[in-house]
């Protein structure tokens, strides 16, 4: 039975890109933007869209960790497939080939083999679904900012009832507040769901993988089957 050659690393990659990250905040840090971004951004909408970035990008490396794992008891399952020598049944593989024993020995795998392929991308892929939504999300609340920085900016234009000089420095200076609202949600946003997308399109790619090695062995083990009973036919 072939099985992928290359180890399971999506975890180490992860940690490379959060390592690079956590760089990144060290000098967002360092030369005063955080501090930048408490002082000016009163709506405190960048601080909540960056704390859900830290708290979104430590479960995409939880995930990920999973996601090695689960690839490495797939492996050791497509190894003992003929014999059914493994006794791992905690892992998505495992659930995944009784499944296809259960509907083997019923007779019914040629009627089901379709809806336990859409099961299968379901299970391997449901771990982080969610994680495109909270990407999108981050963007949205941006763009949410964007909205609230504007409304600032309109209202400050409306309450100037003189032309007097000092009412017109108090209304510039509320226009630059509204006007730093917008741009600072905007640019935490946008940057946010960037990184966030970054990691789940990561995900994605360990999740496909582990697809492919499940489909792999089970289908190495109908063509067993197929060979040492008669009476099981594949489709054309």
């Amino acid at each position: 039975m072939a099985t992928p050659s290359k180890s399971a690393r999506y975890f180490l990659y992860w940690l490379v890109f959060f390592g690079l990250l956590l760089f990144a905040f060290t000098l967002f840090v360092w030369f005063g933007v955080l501090a930048l971004f408490i002082e000016q951004d009163s709506s405190r909408l960048s601080l909540v869209i960056l704390v859900g970035l830290l708290v979104a990008s430590l479960h995409a490396g939880y995930r990920a960790y999973k996601i090695d794992d689960e690839i490495n008891r797939a492996r050791v399952i497509a190894i003992s497939y003929p014999s059914h020598e493994s006794t791992d049944q905690s892992s998505i593989a495992s659930e995944y080939r009784l499944l296809i024993d259960k509907a083997v020995s019923n007779g019914r795998l040629l009627t089901e083999s379709a809806n336990l392929g859409v099961y299968l991308e379901k299970r391997v892929h449901e771990g982080h679904a969610n994680g495109w939504f909270i990407a999108d999300l981050m963007i949205k609340l941006g763009l949410l900012g964007t909205v609230i920085g504007f409304i600032f900016m309109l209202s400050s234009v409306a309450q100037l009832e003189t032309t007097d000089l000092n009412a017109a420095k108090l209304m510039l200076t509320q226009m630059s507040g509204g006007m730093r609202i917008a741009l600072f949600t905007t640019l935490a946003g946008l940057s946010s769901g960037l990184i966030l997308g970054a990691q789940y399109q990561l995900l994605d790619h360990g999740a496909d993988r582990l697809f492919g090695i499940i489909v792999s062995t089970a289908e190495t083990g109908e063509v067993r089957t197929s060979q040492s009973n008669p009476a099981f036919t594949r489709p054309e």
